[in-house]
């Protein structure tokens, strides 16, 4: 680390005029700079004004404080959170959960401004100007208030009472310890964030967080976000303990929590899906090459990531993409398709072997955009259909458990608990062995380690003691080579003698319309059997599968909205796949005869889209085959 230097300064106070900076006063004492700012805001609120540190051995200065003219600014207002941890002790609102807060719901002022919210908890001069905006501070604490009244037994008057002597309280710690943080900046500097560290614990045990996080806003300040990053980084490389660590990990959380953050390390990307793919591959340490136009740290992260669990970064990137998928934002700018493909591929990025990373808010964020994004013709799925949609984007099936678990911990998840619990004892029932959970290239001694892990998940969800222990007996007798089923199955005999792809059709029940109804368990075609109708599902579910040698292979379950069984009308070939009603389901059926007689008018009027829809045919048929 480069010696920054620790030498008497020399503060000046400066407004604008004419669109230049002018020197006010200069003095030795920040104390009396500040003074004379606060002074200068008085007279005039919406003045520019800052004050500018310098040093003999500094070769630029450092603005130590800003308030930029506002007269044409438009107004800053705070950005509302949704839920908050509740600080038991003064020390917790200077630890990173109070400070990612502060971040979210002060966003704008500490992007104007450059700054962290823990640099703001130890700079007097932005505390003061906080306090002076009366139409963008008293709002934002009202919103703290309320959240705080909610998750506790006192009312919104009283949590604002107490919010306002703590923001004093901050004031006053920030005004008079600057010379204690300065020592330990400068220790910091010298010797190392170990030493810094270990010095802070011995001599200051009761105020530990609040000595620690005033001297990291001292050695940061006035420093670009890609510095700051750089000396974060540092910090980890040359860490000796896992306190060290952590402090560098919430760090950079901080820094990475921050939207002009993202823009000057990332150098902005074109599109959401770009930005979140990114930082999927970062989180995972996949991201060796980044594009050249983003900041060199960034390549020094992606390290760091492979070295150590970065926790908090982690978690704080993570959140990014399960609140933008949670959200109307567009994944692409090339309309709906470009979205679907995107969305897509960023889910198969997130798959891990038991789940999706990101947990239980991922896993609501995708079901939500599966509901938006992956319904015919542009309209939203039933929730139902959405999660089948999400399950099979995943790659195996302890994935599909893992998301299925996660999603049971969310807050949707909880308000559909009987759909999630019904898809679950599914999927379980239709495992066989172990070797039916996991895909083939998973070694066989990972198979403890990852039932394990869906073990963890299954005791974070909110499924209820006596769901949980089926589930659990279920992994017991995987492990042990037994059928996972939650409910009576079939003999072997009985499955050797009627074998899945040997059912016969059942016979549809049909009404006076198009309209018929399929009881559950029913075979509504066979692979191999030649296409005479295709289906719109009104009402139900039903299982797309394949039969390999014995092995079912499950490929799909789709739900009302959604048509099966078209490919084998358009060209006339035999049926892939066999489709099997889980529930008794409801159907339009779509005669050979009128599918063909609208293909033969788009053969008249467009021959080209007549040949491109064979063709695509064609090729998803090609596909089908491939998964054998």
């Amino acid at each position: 680390m480069a010696d920054k230097g620790w030498q008497k300064s020399t503060f000046e106070v400066q407004t604008t005029k004419s669109g230049r900076w002018l020197i006010e006063m200069t003095s030795a004492h920040k104390t009396e700079a500040l003074k004379c700012v606060d002074d200068l805001l008085a007279q005039n609120p919406g003045e520019g004004v800052r004050i500018v540190e310098q040093r003999d051995n500094w070769l630029t200065e450092k603005v130590i404080f800003e308030q930029k003219s506002d007269k044409n600014a438009k107004a800053l207002k705070p950005v509302f959170v949704t839920d908050l941890q509740m600080c038991t002790t003064f020390s917790d609102y200077y630890a990173l959960p109070s400070r990612l807060t502060i971040g979210r719901l002060l966003r704008g002022y500490l992007d104007q401004h450059g700054l962290m919210a823990l640099e703001l908890l130890s700079n007097i001069g932005h505390l003061r100007a906080l306090d002076r905006m009366d139409k963008y501070f008293p709002p934002a604490m009202q919103h703290i208030a309320q959240l705080q009244s909610q998750k506790s037994d006192q009312s919104k008057t009283d949590r604002l009472d107490r919010l306002y002597l703590v923001f004093e309280k901050v004031q006053k710690r920030a005004r008079r310890a600057e010379d204690d943080y300065e020592k330990y900046a400068q220790m910091l500097e010298q010797h190392g964030a170990d030493r810094a560290l270990s010095e802070i614990r011995a001599t200051h045990p009761k105020t530990f967080e609040i000595v620690v996080s005033g001297m990291l806003a001292l050695y940061l300040r006035g420093l670009t976000w890609a510095q700051k990053l750089a000396l974060s980084i540092d910090i980890a490389e040359h860490s000796r303990g896992p306190a060290t660590l952590r402090l560098a990990d919430e760090l950079i959380a901080e820094i990475l929590n921050g939207g002009e953050a993202i823009d000057e390390l990332f150098r902005g990307f074109s599109t959401c899906g770009d930005a979140w793919k990114v930082f999927v591959l970062l989180t995972s340490g996949r991201l060796s090459k980044p594009p050249k136009y983003m900041a060199p740290e960034i390549k020094r992260l992606n390290d760091l990531f492979l070295a150590f669990d970065l926790k908090e970064t982690r978690d704080v990137l993570l959140k990014r993409i399960s609140s933008g998928l949670s959200s109307t934002q567009k994944l692409s700018k090339n309309g709906r398709d470009a979205d679907r493909n995107t969305f897509i591929s960023l889910v198969r990025d997130l798959a891990e072997p038991t789940g999706l990373t990101g947990g239980a808010d991922m896993a609501e964020a995708v079901v939500k955009r599966a509901k938006t994004l992956l319904g015919a013709e542009g309209g939203d799925l039933p929730i139902e259909t959405a999660i089948r949609q999400a399950l099979y984007l995943m790659p195996s099936q302890a994935g599909r458990l893992g998301l299925l678990l996660d999603f049971a911990a969310s807050n949707l998840g909880q308000k559909h608990d009987n759909l999630v619990r019904q898809q679950l004892l599914h999927l379980l029932d239709e495992l066989k062995s172990i070797f039916d959970l996991f895909p083939s290239d998973v070694a066989q001694k990972d198979h403890i380690l990852q039932i394990e892990h869906l073990r963890k998940r299954l005791t974070l969800s909110t499924l209820g003691e006596q769901f949980q222990s089926t589930v659990g007996q279920s992994f017991d007798k995987l492990l042990t080579g037994e059928t996972a089923s939650p409910t009576p199955t079939a003999t072997p005999e009985q499955e050797d003698a009627n074998p899945v792809s040997q059912q016969a059709p059942a016979k549809l029940v049909k009404s006076g319309t198009d309209e018929a109804c399929i009881k559950a368990g029913g075979v509504l075609f066979n692979e191999g059997d030649v296409g005479e109708e295709a289906y719109l599902v009104i009402h139900g579910s039903i299982e797309i599968y394949r039969t390999l040698g014995d092995k079912k292979n499950h490929l799909a379950v789709v739900g009302a909205g959604e048509i099966i069984g078209e490919m084998a009308l358009v060209d006339n070939q035999p049926r892939v796949a066999s489709a099997l009603a889980l529930e008794d389901t409801i159907l339009v059926c779509i005669s050979q005869d009128n599918l063909q007689e609208r293909i033969a008018k788009l053969a008249k009027r467009d021959t080209v889209m007549h040949l491109l829809l064979k063709t695509l045919v064609r090729r998803l048929r090609g596909l089908a085959r491939n998964t054998e």
